[in-house]
Order: structure tokens, then C-alpha cells, then sequence
């Protein structure tokens, strides 16, 4: 009885082992995919949280500091993906801070939006 809980624990483990090992590729694949531009700046946001609703933020802006290109992964399991966020395209990033809120992809936006700012006051791109 014993030897099969065990079986199924450990082939439950090396599954999800698997599945976060496929998550970090998409991230990794992702991030490749957007620093492509001959220009800009990238910022990568992380909020997690013990229990509830994670969230990674990606944007892209061009060298004015409006949006060109907005990513967003958010769930509780290893099966979430990236998918494009298309509400701040077009902004500047100084009006997407002003919108948002204590929400968990908020806060993730936020913390993107943090580093592009060091990036542009330390003249660095990023987007090569």
C-alpha cells in the first residue's frame, strides 16, 4: 500500500518538475523574443504571493518611455503562460503608473515600469 502512494508521489513530483522546467523555457523564450528591438527599453515585473495569484509583467517601450509592447503571466499553477496584455499600448509610462492599483498584476506592472525608469535615467538600453 505504502510503495504505491510513494510510486505516485514521486511521479507526481518529477511531473510538476517538468511542468516548471516547460514554464521557465516560455519565460526564457519570451524575454529573448521581445529584446529583439533595435531600441527601447525592457522591464520585467514579479509579484508572488504564499497563496493566491502570482504575476510576471512584461513591457517594452521606445526610447520616449511609451508602451510598444506588453506581456502578462498570472495564475497559481505551473500551466500558466504569457500572453499579450494590450491595455497600455500606446501610453506613456507615466499614465499606465497613474491606473494602477494594489492588485497583484498592478503591482507587477509597477515594479516593470521601476525598472525601465533606472534604465532610462542610467541611459542604458536594454533591447539589444
Amino acid at each position: 500500500m505504502w510503495g504505491w502512494f510513494i510510486v505516485l508521489f514521486a511521479a507526481v513530483w518529477l511531473l510538476q518538475l517538468w511542468m516548471a522546467k516547460a514554464q521557465l523555457k516560455n519565460y526564457h523564450g519570451t524575454i529573448r523574443e521581445l529584446s529583439r528591438r533595435p531600441s527601447g527599453y525592457l522591464g520585467v515585473g514579479i509579484q508572488k504571493q504564499k497563496l493566491g495569484i502570482g504575476a510576471v509583467a512584461i513591457l517594452v517601450t521606445d526610447e520616449a518611455g511609451t508602451v510598444v509592447e506588453s506581456r502578462l503571466m498570472h495564475g497559481v499553477t505551473v500551466f500558466s503562460r504569457f500572453e499579450p496584455f494590450t491595455k497600455y499600448i500606446g501610453m506613456p509610462l507615466r499614465t499606465v503608473l497613474e491606473g494602477l492599483n494594489g492588485e497583484p498584476m498592478d503591482l507587477a506592472f509597477k515594479m516593470a515600469i521601476e525598472k525601465i525608469e533606472a534604465q532610462m535615467n542610467e541611459k542604458t538600453n536594454l533591447a539589444v
